[in-house]
């Protein structure tokens, strides 16, 4: 799983949604949440080979948080066609599942 740390590395990604579905993890290293979430996130990383599953360090991409309306951590967000199709917020990681079963 690869771990986004700059703004050209998010634009990369969200350039593969037009071709699958992608699925970022927007998380902070100082954030027990986010900690706890990723051993499942990457799991479902394997689990859907398909979909670009990304973590997304709102500390070191700067604006990230902003620009993507985070107001809790980890937020999960499904992206088709350059688009925001659908988002997690919070370490239910069940739910990440739910999601992108509904949109792959």
């Amino acid at each position: 799983m690869k771990e986004i740390i700059t703004e050209d590395e998010l634009q990369l990604a969200l350039k593969e949604s037009h071709k699958r579905l992608v699925v970022l993890d927007f998380f902070a290293e100082w954030c027990g949440p986010c900690k706890k979430a990723i051993p499942e996130f990457h799991k479902i990383g394997e689990d859907y080979p398909e979909v670009l599953c990304c973590k997304v360090n709102v500390d070191e991409v700067e604006n990230a948080g902003e620009e993507y309306n985070i107001t809790g951590m980890p937020t999960f967000i499904a992206f088709r066609n350059g688009q925001r199709i659908d988002e997690v917020v919070g370490g239910h990681t069940e739910l990440v599942r739910k999601m992108i079963d509904k949109h792959k």
